[in-house]
């Protein structure tokens, strides 16, 4: 099943817990809460869960989808997404994404962004896999701001080393930038300097 058939199940998903939502608006507005779901036999000698949720209530509302199929083969896919609106102008659309393959190989994925009340923005994304003989690699990334400032931070994983590298400014332009590296069977090392708006090193204590 393609990466893009999946985007399409999970749409579809979503959209009919959308549809019934609106198609039964008194049980909706008793509960506040749609869910739907179903179980077919599917072209992969397997099964296939899809299940939806759209839910409001004085906080806010959410819809999210998706889906989990397997393989006669012991393939397993799994694709979901969710967006929600809070009352107060904050909001979230994100995705995931996991995928074992006959061999033992795997492979998972993940992206969100979104809003908070004050204006603030973030987003994520990233993705990981194993390989048959149990190896992993992969990356994600993250970055947010708002009136306070921002940072941008960055994992990476290959060949028995993870380094996670953060960049950091508050609202006076006082920086951070510092880098976290573990290698397996020798440990972790770190290294990190702060600077002021001038670009002068300062103590990070300050």
């Amino acid at each position: 099943m393609s990466m893009s058939t999946s985007f399409r199940i999970v749409s579809l998903a979503l959209a009919c817990t959308a549809v019934a939502a609106f198609a039964s608006p008194a049980d909706a507005q008793r509960s506040g809460r749609v869910h739907a779901r179903g179980t077919f036999a599917n072209g992969q000698g397997g099964i296939t869960h899809m299940r939806g949720t759209a839910a409001s209530g004085a906080r806010g509302s959410v819809v999210r989808g998706g889906y989990t199929a397997t393989g006669a083969d012991g393939s397993v896919q799994h694709q979901a997404g969710r967006a929600v609106q809070g009352a107060n102008g904050g909001s979230y659309r994100g995705s995931n994404s996991y995928t074992r393959h006959a061999d033992g190989s795997a492979s998972t994925g993940h992206s969100g962004s979104g809003t908070t009340a004050s204006g603030g923005t973030f987003n994520t994304s990233g993705g990981y896999s194993r390989s048959a003989d149990g190896s992993v690699s992969g990356s994600s990334q993250s970055s947010g701001s708002d009136a306070r400032g921002s940072f941008v931070g960055n994992t990476s994983t290959a060949d028995g080393v993870t380094t996670h590298a953060t960049s950091a400014t508050n609202a006076v332009g006082e920086s951070y930038n510092g880098q976290t590296t573990y290698t397996k069977g020798q440990g972790v090392s770190h290294s990190g300097t702060c600077t002021d708006a001038a670009g002068n090193v300062i103590s990070c204590g300050h």
